[in-house]
């Protein structure tokens, strides 16, 4: 945004309603929240005795009601800014009234997000994200185009120049965009295992969800698995089927959340929009970033693509999980290695060369194998032995295959687990198949925890966790001695720098 005129400003002095076509948005965001929360309580009791009058009156009282809601959300929702305080306000309720003051030095990004509703009504929803909230700060449900473009532009220009409203900004301006085909690449090349767990847990879920509805398909899966064709062929088929749907699953989900990537720098921040179904818009804040990490495996690394991911502050102190808040999170896909240094110099400016490498303990390697080697195998035993699933040929040429697939494994995720320490960085590598690479600056670690198990006394041996407000990094069984050297070293940059966490 280059200027602001007078006009825009008295706009935003006086109270603002969301767009009179957007109550579709809200109504529709109401009934489906409804519906999937409470109203199949209402008819799984019916789905025996199924009657359509009654389902069809059930499904008008809840469209009334969420019309009556959605009319009094409208109607008692106003914001604005107060420019005397510097605060982006917002006015909500009917019988209990919410004034909302947010301080526009507090918000930590702002994002501009469009469904598919929203797309045919040409209308965008406005999320405030603040660092220390489990939830969206403030979240506009639906605003025109331009009110909500410059919403974001006016709250970024008021951040930056503090209400020098005659200031204008420099145009200059960067962009990254993600064809097609690339997205293709990064869809066949991507979250194998991940899928594999969210498709498991998807059958079991949907074989819950049958139960509930009185459908009882557990004793045909039980069977099948009893009665099945279970030899070494057959299990090869099974297994190409079921990574047949992850490549499948992996191309469809990329495809739509990503499509259209584009991301601009322009002045001091990144503008990262995508989305086919559902439009995402993001604008960060490069001294608001507190974990810059990107995923690469070994097919991407032929090709030079990786995954980046931005992790900003965030009340959900843990980055490995995927609960962690998505709007703390930028995602870049697809991003070449020129990219990935063009996007890190743009937040950080610099990088140090001199690195200090520390590697775990061997016994890393043998915890790993036992733990998702030599555990799962006895199980198996168990069970093919009560079952007699495999003939005592096909089990000891799966299970030979098994133990070398995961003394493979465990000497990967040895082997790929690093800590690098330089002047101004921390960077911490691990993983098996997809190789994850966290970097923090060090003066934006908040607190450090050294934890050590009773076993791991004699051996001298301790784990690290470095906590920002971005999430949580963990490193295993490092020697002890080593490890208290580099946190008195973190600890005292921490407290003798005075740059910002934010």
């Amino acid at each position: 945004m280059s200027k602001l005129n007078k006009s825009i400003i008295q706009k935003f002095s006086v109270e603002q309603k969301q767009s009179k076509v957007g109550m579709v948005v809200i109504f529709f965001d109401k009934f489906i929240s409804i519906v999937k929360n409470y109203a199949i309580f209402l008819i799984i009791p019916m789905w025996k005795d199924f009657d359509l009058i009654l389902l069809i009156i059930l499904i008008l009282l809840i469209a009334l009601f969420t019309a009556a809601l959605t009319v009094i959300e409208f109607k008692y929702f106003t914001f604005q800014f107060d420019f005397n305080k510097n605060d982006f306000i917002v006015k909500k309720g009917f019988l209990k009234k919410t004034k909302l003051s947010v301080p526009l030095n507090k918000i930590q990004q702002i994002n501009l997000n469009q469904n598919f509703i929203h797309k045919f009504l040409n209308l965008y929803e406005i999320q405030m994200d603040t660092a220390g909230s489990d939830s969206k700060e403030v979240s506009i449900k639906a605003v025109k185009e331009d009110i909500a473009f410059e919403i974001k532009d006016f709250t970024d220009f008021l951040k930056e120049k503090n209400i020098d409203i005659d200031l204008e900004k420099s145009n200059e301006s960067k962009s990254l965009e993600i064809d097609f085909y690339t997205l293709i690449k990064t869809g066949l090349t991507s979250r194998y295992f991940q899928t594999l767990g969210f498709i498991i847990a998807l059958f079991f879920g949907a074989l819950e969800y049958l139960d509930a509805l009185g459908i009882n398909f557990i004793p045909s899966f039980s069977s099948f698995i009893k009665n099945g064709n279970f030899g070494f062929i057959a299990i090869l088929v099974y297994i190409i089927l079921i990574f047949l749907a992850v490549f499948a699953s992996n191309l469809i989900s990329t495809i739509i959340k990503f499509y259209k990537f584009s991301a601009s720098k322009t002045n001091n921040n990144l503008s990262v929009s995508y989305g086919l179904i559902s439009t995402k818009t993001i604008l960060m804040n490069p001294n608001k970033v507190q974990v810059f990490s990107f995923t690469q495996n070994w097919i991407q690394k032929k090709i030079d693509l990786c995954n980046i991911i931005i992790y900003q502050a965030s009340s959900n102190m843990n980055i490995s999980s995927d609960k962690s808040k998505e709007g703390s999170k930028v995602n870049i896909p697809g991003a070449n290695s020129s990219d990935k240094k063009t996007i890190f110099e743009f937040i950080y400016k610099s990088f140090d060369d001199n690195e200090f490498i520390i590697k775990p303990n061997i016994r890393k390697f043998s915890v790993n194998f036992f733990l998702i080697g030599v555990i799962p195998s006895i199980l198996f035993f168990g069970i093919n032995h009560f079952f007699e699933l495999l003939s005592s040929l096909n089990y000891i040429m799966i299970q030979t295959i098994y133990l070398a697939v995961i003394l493979f494994v465990s000497y990967r995720l040895y082997k790929n687990n690093i800590m690098s320490v330089s002047k101004n960085f921390i960077k911490v590598q691990s993983g098996f198949w997809d190789i994850t690479t966290k970097i923090i600056e060090i003066h934006k670690i908040q607190s450090i925890v050294i934890d050590q198990e009773i076993w791991y006394k004699k051996l001298n041996l301790a784990n690290l966790t470095l906590c920002t407000a971005g999430g949580m990094i963990r490193f295993s069984y490092m020697d002890y001695f080593i490890l208290r050297k580099i946190t008195d070293n973190f600890l005292f940059k921490v407290e003798v720098s005075n740059k910002s966490w934010m």
